[in-house]
């Protein structure tokens, strides 16, 4: 249409310039049509992407709460945490555009909407129970049971709005795809972290001990495989490593955190200042890991 309204101009007379600048006028809406989109695509997946990590960061902080670990300081924090997947599941649920398009790629992606909100409500609500009486043991055991079925549902999402937010273009899609999968990933160990800790605290404390070990074992594989990948490469996670000196400046902090955080959650017995130390260890990677995801994006956004 453009194009022909061009031609329209010129074969009417009007001079060339103005047919150019309309030219250039019509390119840049529909650059900046674009960019917008892709800048919403970016801000919906981001929320999902921090929802990840906040499941297990939850699931943590009920178990340090049950066990008196500073109890008062995670108290306000697993609420923080809770209120903030909240608002962050509303911005997703108000997403509509970014739903309706998931929808008509999966028929199942409405029914997946609605199970996920089900889910949080309940859960929700438990965590703030625990959030006002430490000794609640009903909702820690909530907690405890659902945390892993919520991160499910929201893998499930995150997937699914990638898979609805690809472009026509083969190209731009794949493109598009290796710039995704390395966002999705850089953000995984912030979870993987929490899921560990967690899981350790499982087993100091003979809840569902059997699982929480063998959790335990294939999420500390996953994290040194994904830790590995962001540097160096890996064909089965998708991803090229990096060669950028800021970038792995922050991984190599991120890797040497993991390390001590590694060698505390492999011994079979902890002793109150080491669990300390990896309480503290963890919060700092999360921390540093943060870091990567932020130079991560700047870097492959430019």
């Amino acid at each position: 249409m453009l194009v022909k309204k061009i031609s329209i101009l010129l074969i009417l007379g009007v001079s060339f310039n103005y047919a150019k600048n309309s030219l250039i006028s019509g390119l840049t809406s529909i650059v900046e049509e674009v960019e917008a989109k892709k800048a919403e695509t970016k801000k919906v997946l981001n929320y999902a992407f921090k929802q990840r990590m906040r499941t297990q960061w939850i699931a943590r902080d009920a178990l340090l709460i049950s066990i008196g670990f500073n109890s008062d300081y995670y108290q306000k924090e697993i609420l923080e945490n809770a209120n903030n997947f909240n608002e962050n599941l509303n911005k997703l649920m108000n997403s509509k555009k970014d739903i309706d398009k998931a929808i008509r790629d999966n028929k199942d992606f409405a029914q997946k909407i609605k199970d996920i909100n089900i889910t949080w409500i309940t859960f929700y609500d438990n965590v703030k129970k625990l959030s006002k009486n430490p000794k609640d043991r009903k909702s820690l055991e909530y907690i405890g049971k659902n945390n892993i079925n919520l991160l499910n549902e929201i893998e499930y999402i995150i997937t699914h709005f990638m898979k609805s937010c690809q472009s026509s273009d083969k190209l731009e899609a794949s493109m598009a795809h290796i710039k995704t999968m390395l966002y999705t990933q850089v953000g995984k160990p912030r979870m993987y972290i929490n899921k560990i800790v967690k899981d350790r605290l499982l087993i100091r404390e003979n809840i569902n001990k059997k699982d929480a070990e063998k959790d335990l074992d294939n999420s500390i594989k996953a994290m040194d495989k994904l830790m590995k990948a962001l540097k160096d490469g890996d064909k089965d996670l998708e991803l090229d490593g990096t060669e950028d000196r800021a970038i792995l400046e922050k991984l190599s902090i991120s890797q040497n955190i993991w390390d001590r955080v590694k060698s505390l959650v492999l011994k079979k017995k902890l002793t109150d200042k080491e669990l300390e130390s990896m309480i503290k260890d963890n919060e700092e990677f999360i921390k540093a890991q943060g870091e990567v995801v932020k130079l991560t994006r700047t870097s492959n956004d430019n």
